[in-house]
């Protein structure tokens, strides 16, 4: 697929879905025309008719500005990268969120705002250290990627962004780890026992995310007391059954 113009492809996708189940849902005829789409024509073979619930939501990932002003003026919902803190969502992403969503004549409510964290949990079968050494790998990977380059910036790791940078072209895998100061770790990483970990993470986010999920390596079974645990926690603050 050529890589042209995302932001207008990516809204015309947007579009057009919508105008696809505009018209399975309510009979309207199909007419769609952009720059990359043109849909006019709905045979009975791939009409599904009506559901009986409103369309699905739709969310987009994103992380710099025009994306997410995207986000907020055309989709129920973002993704926001886990390569992420919680200065830059107050900062620079919920503003841009909220330009999207004013130019849509809509508000935050009923608006998801859902994204991954790192998590190094403290107690269980698995070494902190393992943990660690896994959030410090994928968060230098991230960091190495010029797309994602404004969380950097915003903190002023913006040479350490470049030099992770030149260490991937080189395939210095391994060492890229070692670029992940413990300021840096703290910052993107929540670090507790698996029952303190929701109370850190709203300590963290506060009211600006609707929905968590946990970054970290994760075998089925592993440590369910963990989880257990977590769910307990986030039950009682007031989350949803899924962390």
């Amino acid at each position: 697929m050529k890589w042209e113009k995302p932001i207008r492809k990516m809204r015309e996708t947007i579009e057009a879905i919508r105008a696809v189940w505009d018209c399975w849902q309510n009979g309207t005829p199909l007419n769609y025309e952009g720059e990359f789409f043109k849909l006019n024509l709905m045979t009975p073979f791939f009409h599904s008719g009506p559901l009986p619930h409103p369309p699905p939501p739709i969310y987009i990932s994103a992380v710099n500005e025009q994306m997410l002003r995207l986000a907020g003026s055309h989709c129920d919902g973002v993704h926001i990268h886990a390569f992420h803190t919680a200065r830059y969502l107050r900062e620079f992403a919920l503003p841009a969120l909220e330009s999207g969503l004013k130019m849509s004549g809509r508000t935050r409510e009923g608006f998801g705002v859902n994204t991954a964290v790192f998590v190094i949990p403290t107690d269980g079968p698995k070494p902190v250290a393992e943990y660690e050494q896994f959030a410090r790998q994928q968060i230098s990977f991230y960091m190495s990627t010029p797309a994602y380059k404004i969380v950097a910036d915003l903190h002023g790791w913006n040479k350490t962004a470049s030099a992770l940078g030149k260490m991937a072209v080189r395939g210095q895998w391994d060492e890229m780890s070692r670029q992940i100061t413990d300021e840096m770790l703290d910052t993107f990483a929540v670090t507790g026992t698996w029952a303190e970990l929701p109370n850190k993470i709203k300590k963290r986010y506060g009211d600006t995310l609707t929905r968590i999920s946990y970054y970290l390596p994760f075998i089925p079974g592993e440590y369910d007391q963990g989880w257990q645990d977590s769910l307990t926690c986030f039950r009682t603050i007031g989350g949803k059954d899924e962390p």
